[in-house]
């Protein structure tokens, strides 16, 4: 703290609570640093929720996890159902680029076939395959095809429709999206703020508005510092959807046509369109999932 180093403000606030009992004695040094492991706990599982109990079996003598009951059933499996027929028609064609052995392919077989019960981790495999998938398609290292965009899009509405039937996964996915943003570096926040003009050149009114808000709220531009002193946080909608129209658009760059008719119209050159772009949906990846 001396030498401005430490950044875990929320560590120290907490030790700085610690019961003026507990720094007495001669055992002192041990009992404050078993509050401080117990703090640490604490936090971590607030940084790294998951709607799920870690529970001890007495029986086994072992840790075992008891995910949360699954709201809606049937409609679940519907959706697993549509997920994974997704998936099959990816896999029917070589063309798509997409093969058994994928990452993406394994986490939703996994999704499917060994959480099908288990809302938390079914969003989050989701979440990690939409975001792989979304990459590649970006970089030009899968084509996007009318199965690739489907099987993206059955991805996107699994982990939506998760969180709109669990709210405890949905917070859960919220804080752990607050917590990345508020780690973006200044570089990123420069890179964001320099391609609002062009964003807003692209986009009819509405769109160019919905950039005009959620930009300045991710760089914190846009909102003051709280009464403590601590700066504000950018809302993790704004980032998600700010996020997932960036990828959105980038898809719609690899076409010829859409190039074509930037070039003719628009203030922006098409190429340099796709870099901006491009650099967006990096910034996105390192942030955290685009849905």
């Amino acid at each position: 703290m001396w030498d401005g180093t430490w950044t875990d403000w929320d560590l120290a606030h907490e030790v700085a609570k610690i019961e003026n009992d507990v720094w007495e004695g001669e055992d002192a040094l041990a009992k404050v640093a078993a509050r401080i492991r117990e703090i640490e706990a604490n936090l971590l599982q607030a940084r790294a929720p998951q709607a799920e109990q870690v529970l001890f079996d007495q029986t086994t003598q072992k840790f075992t996890v008891e995910p949360i009951d699954v709201a809606k059933p049937d409609l679940l499996g519907a959706t697993l159902i549509q997920l994974e027929d997704a998936l099959e028609d990816v896999l029917a064609s070589a063309s798509n680029g997409l093969q058994e052995t994928a990452r993406e392919v394994r986490v939703v077989r996994r999704v499917i076939e060994k959480h099908g019960n288990n809302p938390q981790q079914i969003e989050m495999g989701c979440v990690s395959a939409h975001a792989g998938l979304t990459r590649q398609i970006a970089a030009g290292e899968l084509p996007p095809s009318e199965e690739n965009l489907a099987f993206q899009a059955a991805l996107e509405e699994t982990a939506v429709g998760i969180r709109a039937t669990h709210s405890d996964v949905a917070e859960n996915r919220k804080i752990l999206t607050q917590q990345k943003i508020s780690e973006i570096s200044k570089k990123d926040r420069e890179e964001l703020e320099k391609a609002l003009p062009l964003l807003v050149a692209i986009s009819d009114a509405d769109l160019a508005d919905d950039w005009s808000h959620d930009i300045p709220a991710l760089v914190n531009s846009s909102v003051g510092p709280l009464p403590s002193g601590a700066p504000a946080l950018p809302g993790a909608d704004e980032a998600n959807r700010l996020f997932s129209r960036v990828a959105k658009i980038s898809i719609w760059m690899r076409m010829g046509k859409v190039i074509h008719a930037i070039d003719g119209s628009a203030v922006y050159k098409g190429g340099r369109i796709a870099v901006t772009i491009a650099g967006l949906v990096a910034i996105g990846l390192r942030l955290f999932a685009l849905i």
